[in-house]
């Protein structure tokens, strides 16, 4: 199963600050997953060709795996990534992630695309654009507090 997620938000902050929190590990670990789950950074090369790796979900658990290129970036721009998202080895989807950023008279507009495939079915899918979502409300939120 396919599907082309675009999801957007207004954000009241200058770009440079919300590249910064983007770019920043640590700061991308606290607002990246949704409240109650917990997000470990094992690989985070944050440069083009870099690699990316990833374990969240329940705090303590962690019993979900990310791993993934980051295929693209221009800073306070865009970033691309790949994402291949496993469960005790099995493989649950394949995603590529464009995350773009662009000033606005107020702040930033962040636009986030993702192309995935689940190999799981619509839940996956449908996790997808839940978890997308909320990290960009929580990275609204995250720069105002």
């Amino acid at each position: 199963m396919t599907a082309t997620i675009s999801l957007g938000a207004d954000i009241d902050h200058p770009i440079s600050a919300v590249w910064n929190v983007i770019a920043d590990t640590g700061q991308r670990v606290r607002w990246g997953v949704p409240e109650g789950e917990e997000m470990v950074c094992d690989v985070d090369e944050f440069r083009p060709g870099g690699s990316i790796r990833t374990r969240c979900g329940s705090p303590g658990a962690l019993e979900f795996e990310a791993t993934g290129q980051y295929c693209a970036l221009e800073p306070e721009r865009f970033v691309v990534t790949t994402e291949t998202l496993t469960r005790d080895g099995e493989i649950l989807s394949t995603a590529i992630i464009t995350w773009t950023l662009t000033a606005t008279s107020t702040g930033t507009r962040v636009d986030l695309v993702d192309q995935v495939v689940s190999f799981v079915g619509q839940a996956m899918v449908d996790g997808h654009r839940n978890g997308h979502a909320i990290c960009l409300r929580q990275l609204g939120e995250f720069l105002s507090s």
